[in-house]
């Protein structure tokens, strides 16, 4: 089978990937990291959290700080992400057409929470794309990448085999999670490393939503 005929469905990770939200949740992450006495970059943000569900990030962040997060930590993430978000978040170039020519059934599957999934689609553009009943969040599944189930249950619940489906996804965690569901894995604009692609052996990559293979 060629073309879109390979595939039952296509899976689309949410941030890096449909929405260009990296680098906004990278800053509100760094402001908020400052403001408890957490001395790191924004890079070393990027490299640490980028792709971990929240649960674990902030199980990261009580690490770094040797207790748990102060109580005032969350509402100040939360409001700087929204701020920021609302202020400059935009759809990756080209995913629109690139949704609008998709002839297979599709969704998103996302470590995002609900509301924060919602909010994205919609500041973004994208929510006609994405009916409720179309999107997988960490918070709804309850599980988040890099488990595959997140994967497996999204398929589930779409009435397709996940063998048969396409994953598009960026960073490691979510890599990871795509290739342990038994999908076909392609990496857009991947933010994992050449020695992690290599290692999860990814069956595509593109840095363009132009050069869209299907």
């Amino acid at each position: 089978m060629t073309g879109q005929n390979r595939f039952s469905a296509v899976l689309f990770d949410c941030d890096g990937v449909l929405v260009d939200s990296e680098t906004i949740a990278t800053q509100a992450l760094h402001a908020s990291l400052q403001a408890v006495g957490i001395e790191i970059t924004e890079h070393e943000v990027a490299e640490t959290f980028t792709g971990h569900a929240w649960p674990r990030c902030i199980e990261i962040i009580e690490d770094m700080l040797g207790q748990p997060i102060p109580a005032h930590f969350m509402a100040h993430n939360r409001q700087e992400f929204e701020r920021l978000m609302h202020q400059s978040l935009v759809p990756m170039a080209g995913v629109s057409a690139v949704l609008d020519g998709l002839h297979l059934p599709f969704a998103v599957v996302t470590n995002s929470r609900t509301q924060e999934l919602a909010m994205k689609l919609e500041v973004s553009g994208l929510s006609p794309f994405f009916p409720p009943e179309r999107r997988f969040d960490a918070e709804r599944m309850g599980v988040a990448k890099p488990d595959p189930a997140i994967y497996q249950r999204a398929a589930q619940h779409m009435g397709v085999d996940i063998q048969q489906c396409l994953i598009i996804e960026d960073s490691y965690p979510g890599l990871t999670a795509g290739k342990a569901s038994g999908a076909t894995v392609w990496a857009y604009r991947p933010a994992a490393t050449s020695e992690q692609i290599e290692r999860l052996n990814i069956d595509l990559i593109f840095h363009d939503w132009s050069a869209w293979p299907l």
